[in-house]
């Protein structure tokens, strides 16, 4: 594991466990199994009891001190109690505040490129919109959260990252690998990306200007401050394009308010408040046949987290409501196809984990209530209202427990997720999990896991219809038995990792053609799909083997291969489950130039299956340390121009210059 520090990136081992808040994950693109992993039946998982050690947080963007060879203490964000390192059952990637800063990237969906695992097939570029999934999975079928709160999107999975975060707002990422029902809910049946931001007032200032080509323009503003015994921070950005061709034209707008409110006995509660606007072109989108498609969405979040107890009994209480808002024009300026919807999500949850001599038990629940108006979404109202003729809704309540015993080099977790929603009339779903870690030596770690998944579709799959869409009768959820094997290896200088992953899903949901001739594609369960596949990874610290590259020198590489059988009867066309990565193959190289300059070279090579040939892209991300407080960068997208498309009839823009400036107090 890595610690965030921009001259040295060094391997940490975690000698005893505490409730302190010490970061445990300042690591880019580094695997770490994640243990313990107790249940949360919340689609809302508690994450703050994880701080990067103030490091990042003092001062996230630039940290130039001398770094520390070990941490004593940790304590982990997907699971709900405190864990050693080396007592870990699942597999998480962490991109880290200082290698966010670094990465060439001017979103999180740009930013989850680099990572092996993740499938990123972007329709607009820099954070305008873009199809996230992990394994093989679709975007419906990951879980994202911030700050431990589902940010989902229940009406369709191409909006789940319409929310309120620029990336110098963030402390980490963690892309939780493979099913999660048991800690994120049935929403997780291919993974989980909880997004983490600071919340430390020790940098009371940031400021960051954007300009680049296409007529790209961005200021961000950050301020922090502590008032008696709370945290407070205000973040706000505005970033704008012309487009790099017609009718890719975006603006985007973020404002995010965090307290943290300071308890005796650390003790904490949690407050956010966020909005996010988006107003973008949308050149073929959703249909190669409607090239002037416009799309405006609006996004507001508000919730409230605690973390209370003592060392035996923690309550987290969660309670959490997201606002959806989607305009949607089929041909621009016009009403034909137009779309208008407003969604609430309602969330409350509890977790209760009582640690003993047996073990640790978890007990949690969490009731999620989901409702749309519209025009397209839904059944036909009592009382239309303009736009909003239609109104669906649905509720979901959860249950999970899990218990887990440690037993000398071993460490077992067994548990199960009861899930009931309303449009399933006195049906219950139970989906158990189990997992193994075996640790025989300091260097080395071995791990098991079997999961059973569930999800519902979402509003999108059940009801809406356009000129090239329709929904499907009887809709059912999708299912899936996974299973997964890793052996890791971790010395001072070398990481490395193997995994192997199965997954047999049955029901899969999907939008597909019978006939290629057909106008529509509707949306149907599939029958059966199993992914299969294999992830390795190397870091090497370079910087004592070769001075030329500096104390910050390391190479980074990722591979992920995979391949998917399917008995799919009749279908033709498949819009995305039968889309997958079969190659995905990322490297990353960080040297100084000198005492002032920083370099991070990124490459990134992808097979996907439905693409006409595969391609690979390298970017450059160049900074520059004028002061201690001020800095330079230049952002190099594409460097070899490029012409590629994640999605059939959606061009992703060639090179691609910018440059920023910025400053910290």
């Amino acid at each position: 594991m890595k610690q965030t520090n921009m001259q040295t990136s060094v391997a940490l081992r975690f000698r005893r466990m505490t409730r302190k808040s010490y970061g445990a994950f300042n690591t880019m693109h580094r695997i770490i199994n994640i243990g313990t992993l107790t249940s949360l039946a919340l689609a809302c998982a508690y994450t703050s009891t994880v701080s990067a050690q103030n490091i990042a947080a003092s001062e996230p963007e630039y940290n130039l001190g001398e770094p520390d060879k070990e941490l004593t203490g940790v304590t982990v964000t997907a699971s709900k109690t405190a864990t050693p390192l080396n007592e870990a059952t699942r597999l998480v990637t962490v991109i880290s505040a200082r290698e966010i800063a670094q990465t060439p990237a001017r979103s999180i969906q740009e930013l989850l490129n680099y990572v092996a695992g993740i499938d990123v097939a972007q329709r607009g570029a820099q954070g305008v919109q873009a199809d996230v999934s992990i394994r093989g999975g679709s975007h419906e079928q990951i879980v994202i959260l911030l700050n431990g709160v589902n940010v989902s999107s229940s009406k369709t999975g191409h909006l789940s990252f319409d929310f309120p975060i620029n990336l110098s707002d963030i402390e980490r990422i963690e892309v939780l690998r493979g099913p999660s029902a048991l800690i994120y809910g049935t929403g997780a049946f291919s993974g989980a990306i909880n997004i983490i931001t600071k919340h430390s007032a020790e940098t009371s200032l940031y400021a960051k200007a954007t300009a680049g080509m296409h007529r790209l323009v961005g200021a961000e503003l950050r301020g922090a401050m502590t008032w008696g015994k709370t945290e407070n921070s205000l973040s706000l950005s505005r970033r704008s394009s012309a487009g790099y061709r017609t009718n890719t034209d975006y603006e985007i707008y973020n404002a995010l308010w965090q307290t943290r409110l300071n308890l005796p006995a650390e003790n904490k509660m949690d407050l956010q408040l966020g909005y996010n606007e988006k107003k973008f072109g949308a050149n073929s989108f959703y249909s190669a046949k409607y090239p002037n498609q416009y799309e405006h969405t609006q996004r507001m979040i508000a919730s409230l987290r605690g973390d209370l107890g003592g060392e035996r009994l923690r309550l987290l209480p969660t309670i959490y409501w997201d606002r959806e808002y989607d305009c949607f024009e089929l041909v621009r300026g016009t009403t034909f196809g137009q779309n208008h919807h407003i969604v609430n999500n309602y969330g409350a949850g509890l977790i209760a984990n009582y640690s003993s001599l047996l073990g640790t038990t978890t007990l949690g629940g969490e009731l999620r209530y989901e409702e749309v108006i519209g025009n397209k979404l839904g059944t036909p109202r009592a009382k239309p209202e303009s736009y909003y003729t239609k109104f669906g809704s649905r509720t979901n309540v959860s249950l999970s427990l899990e218990h887990t015993v440690k037993l000398d080099k071993w460490l077992i977790s067994a548990g199960t997720l009861m899930s009931h929603n309303t449009l399933l009339s006195g049906k219950y779903t139970f989906l158990p999990s189990v997992s193994v870690n075996y640790h025989p030596l300091d260097r080395w770690s071995f791990v098991a896991t079997w999961s059973r998944s569930m999800r519902l579709p979402t509003l999108n799959d059940l009801w809406y219809t356009d000129p090239v869409h329709k929904h499907g009768d009887n809709l059912q959820p999708e299912y899936a038995h996974s299973f997964e094997a890793i052996a890791k290896y971790q010395t001072s200088h070398v990481e490395a990792h193997l995994s192997y992953f199965l997954m047999k899903g049955s029901n899969l949901i999907d939008w597909v053609k019978f006939d290629p001739t057909e106008t529509a594609f509707t949306s149907h369960n599939i029958a059966e799909l199993t992914n299969q596949g294999l992830e390795a990874g190397l870091a090497l610290r370079l910087g004592e083997y070769l001075p030329f590259l500096g104390d910050a020198g390391r190479l980074s590489l990722d591979y992920l291969y995979m391949t998917q059988q399917h008995r799919a009867p009749g279908v033709a066309m498949s819009k995305y489950a039968l889309n997958y990565l079969r190659h995905k193959f990322t490297a990353q190289l960080a040297h100084n130039v000198g005492s002032r300059i920083e370099a991070l070279w990124a490459l990134r090579y992808q097979d996907r299956v439905n693409q006409a040939s595969p391609f690979a892209t390298l970017d450059l991300k160049l900074d520059y340390r004028l002061t201690n407080h001020l800095r330079a960068g230049l952002e190099l997208n594409n460097i070899t121009d490029t012409q590629y498309a994640d999605i059939a009839g959606v061009p992703q823009p060639g090179f691609w210059l910018s440059g920023s400036i910025s400053y910290s107090l």
